[in-house]
């Protein structure tokens, strides 16, 4: 039996383009979602995980502002006041300690602009995380007041540690350190991403690579990672050619010193060896799975001919 056809107009025609077009849109954004969801359980490379960074940094700000927004509509006019100017330092004091020099009206390029300076991206995403928290706490009490128990609870060390650096800076030479990330152990005590690497220790006016005044690699530790980022990293530092070469386990990512690969640094310029952690280092230090080793020790593995350990004793 044969269905007779259905005569459909012009306007039918189009709403039902119009649904196609839909259906397929939002099963495009589905596919695109889970596979970026899947790629950050295990992110390989440092531009993967630069991708998930930016996607949770966007969640993030989509959080603060849809936050921001309802408080804004729930608080009295005095809280609202308060609020309002509590936000603007907030932002004053994030660029400040991250070092944001620039301001783009496309957020997207701004994001982009942010992931090219590492050290600059793990800072934000600190303070971004404390401003979320901190949001969360003024929706739960409908008031701008901490909640009991929001801030971070000081280490029983002294201050809560987020950055890290070498005592003796470098303009010119051969250096080489290591630092040993136990991934699967930290894993279990916090969500962290980490800058590993070295930044200008005095940067100067126009004196920044096109990518920042730091260099290195993330480290990108998350509950729902399977295998997270873990290892002895290694740093070679070669300021006479303007040069880092970065390793993992002994093997030399993009090339070992002396080749073309590695990233580049500015010669002429004074640089230290640098961590930056969007949670306190403490806890990780305690238990020893953090571990940096400027040259007070032998490393695990060979410095490479003609480096020096950054600080031997």
């Amino acid at each position: 039996m044969f269905l007779a056809a259905i005569p459909v107009d012009g306007d039918s025609m189009r709403n039902l383009h119009l649904l196609v077009r839909c259906v397929v849109i939002a099963t495009f954004t589905i596919l695109v979602a889970s596979a970026t969801r899947a790629q950050c359980d295990n992110p390989k490379t440092d531009a993967a995980r630069g991708e998930c960074i930016k996607t949770e940094l966007k969640g993030s700000d989509s959080t603060i502002n849809r936050t921001y927004v309802a408080l804004m509509k729930s608080l009295s006019p005095e809280d609202r006041t308060t609020l309002r100017n509590e936000q603007r330092a907030w932002l004053k004091t994030r660029d400040q300690t991250c070092g944001i020099t620039w301001s783009k009206g496309d957020r997207e390029a701004w994001f982009q602009d942010l992931l090219k300076d590492y050290q600059k991206t793990v800072c934000v995403v600190r303070l971004t995380n404390a401003r979320v928290e901190a949001l969360g706490s003024y929706q739960k009490s409908n008031s701008v007041a901490p909640a009991a128990n929001s801030a971070p609870a000081a280490s029983s060390d002294g201050e809560l540690v987020y950055d890290m650096q070498s005592n003796q800076p470098k303009t010119k030479g051969k250096w080489y350190f290591e630092v040993k990330v136990d991934g699967a152990a930290i894993q279990k005590l916090a969500e962290v991403t980490l800058f590993i690497g070295v930044a200008q220790s005095q940067p100067e006016q126009g004196a920044a690579n096109e990518n920042g005044e730091a260099t290195g690699s993330f480290v990108m530790i998350r509950r729902n990672n399977k295998t997270p980022d873990s290892g002895m990293l290694g740093f070679a530092v070669d300021l006479d050619n303007g040069k880092l070469y970065t390793s993992q386990d002994g093997a030399w990512e993009g090339g070992g010193p002396g080749t073309a690969g590695g990233s580049d640094l500015l010669k002429g310029r004074t640089y230290k060896a640098f961590l930056s952690s969007s949670t306190a280092v403490n806890p990780f230090l305690k238990a020893h799975t953090l571990d940096l080793n400027y040259g007070d020790r032998a490393f695990l593995y060979h410095a490479p001919d003609g480096y020096k350990p950054l600080e031997a004793r």
